[in-house]
């Protein structure tokens, strides 16, 4: 597996215009590149919000992007994450959540009544499905399984112990036949539920008033050589977003690019490397990021040894700056933004983020941005917004950085190609091991089945 590495030298130009080149392609790859020892991550993943400990988002609040978090994820009531979520603890979607792709959780996972997963639900510890939840594809829980009333599971449910559906539960839907397994436990159906597939347990099955099983019913089933798959560890990406936050730390700073601690009314910034020691602006005031009235990127960062705290109404605004250009605020210490503030770009933090209510986060043109903390939580406000639809991570847009050119003699990539040469997954296997069904196949090429295949061609640089 190749992994992304520069001399130090990539990183200090002796200009104010002195950017690394692709500055941001390094908010998602930094994500795309697992380590060896710990690739336990059994899909093509690229998150756009990492947190090295919890990730809360409150009521209301939006992420247009993958979400990966070390500790526990909660979604508020009536958050959507429109993309995958990847937690090392419990996963919690209250009442009316989403998540439109894949939910895959280290400890428990519930969903409260009327939440959605468009996508497969996989836990380690126990899961609870609320009253009419519903999850489009399959669910794997490595202890109990249990399904509120009227709940929904469209594909197999598979439970380490027992599955229990709740009256006027189904699993299965008319694409699907939906069959039930408790591994070494009962399979228990409430009254009118009804199960398309077969149903197997280890122990007993029963069946409340007008429940139906449409296919055989199997019991006292030995488990045979079961294992379950959710028990592997993912990976913690501390060390890398370490190493990525002091190589921004490190670039060089003209004298006239020293920033007081406060910015107290409304400026300009051109494209450059900035520094402060501690940064704090005040409440609605603009931050105009200036660039050239061309179509070649620009970049900016803003080096912060210790705390970025925005105050709430601050706006972020772009003028003349091209597709392709990227700002990032790396803070050593926290971030906060205040509420109903508007930010363009990446977040990098060494300890923790937490944004205002109504706050909007979002990177260039179609880059999503990013949100990382690399030791503490991430916290979204009320109805908060992070991406937009459509967007994604930003590393496409930086193939070309032989083009890129910092200013003033500066040259950005005339002998690095991060793009052509480069290659960020055709060797990881993030899934191949897998079993969540015998022969369950969720996609055209994906199966993870018994010969699931989750990124052997993944290539995000050829």
């Amino acid at each position: 597996m190749q992994h992304f590495t520069m001399n130090k030298s990539r990183f200090i130009r002796y200009s104010a215009l002195g950017i690394f080149c692709v500055s941001m392609s390094m908010t998602s790859i930094a994500f795309a590149d697992y380590d060896e020892e710990s690739e336990n991550v059994n899909s093509k993943y690229i998150p756009i919000v990492y947190s090295g400990a919890a990730v809360t988002m409150g009521a209301g609040s939006n992420v247009f992007g993958d979400i990966q978090s070390v500790s526990a994820i909660t979604l508020g009531d009536s958050a959507v994450v429109s993309g995958s979520i990847l937690a090392g603890a419990a996963v919690t979607i209250e009442r009316a959540g989403v998540v439109t792709f894949d939910v895959r959780a280290g400890d428990a996972a519930t969903l409260g009544a009327n939440a959605m997963v468009f996508g497969d639900l996989a836990a380690r510890a126990a899961v609870f499905i609320g009253a009419e939840s519903e999850i489009s594809g399959e669910l794997t829980s490595g202890g109990d399984a249990k399904l509120g009333a009227a709940a929904k599971v469209g594909g197999n449910v598979i439970a380490t112990t027992s599955v229990t559906l709740g009256a006027h539960s189904e699993v299965g839907n008319y694409e699907s036949a939906g069959n039930v397994q408790a591994v070494y436990g009962s399979v228990v159906l409430g009254g009118y539920s009804t199960v398309k597939g077969n149903a197997q347990a280890g122990t007993v099955i029963s069946l409340g008033d007008n429940a139906i099983i449409q296919g055989a019913e199997l019991q006292n089933v030995y488990p045979g050589d079961f294992v379950n798959d959710v028990e592997a560890p993912l990976a913690n990406k501390k060390d890398q977003l370490t190493q990525k936050q002091k190589k921004f730390a490190d670039m060089f700073v003209p004298t006239n690019n020293e920033l007081a601690t406060t910015i107290d009314a409304s400026r300009d910034f051109e494209p450059g490397v900035y520094h402060a020691t501690g940064l704090t602006t005040t409440a609605d005031i603009t931050l105009t990021f200036r660039g050239s009235p061309t179509e070649q990127p620009e970049h900016w960062v803003i080096n912060v040894d210790t705390y970025i705290s925005f105050g709430a109404k601050m706006k972020i605004e772009l003028v003349d700056v091209a597709l392709g250009s990227t700002i990032v605020f790396n803070s050593g210490t926290y971030t906060t933004i205040g509420a109903n503030s508007v930010v363009r770009g990446t977040l990098l933090a060494g300890t923790y983020i937490t944004t205002g209510a109504n706050t909007t986060i979002h990177g260039i043109g179609p880059d999503c941005g990013g949100m990382f903390a690399t030791n503490g939580a991430i916290t979204m406000g009320a109805n908060s917004t992070f991406g937009e639809a459509g967007c994604w991570p930003v590393e496409p847009q930086n193939d070309n950085a032989d083009e890129y050119n910092g200013g003033e003699g500066s040259s950005c990539g005339d002998e690095t190609n991060y793009g052509d040469e480069s290659n960020y997954g055709d060797e990881s296997n993030y899934g191949d091991e897998s079993n969540y069904g015998d022969e369950s196949n969720y996609g055209d090429e994906s199966n993870y089945g018994d010969e699931s295949n989750c990124g052997n061609e993944y290539n995000d640089g050829d």
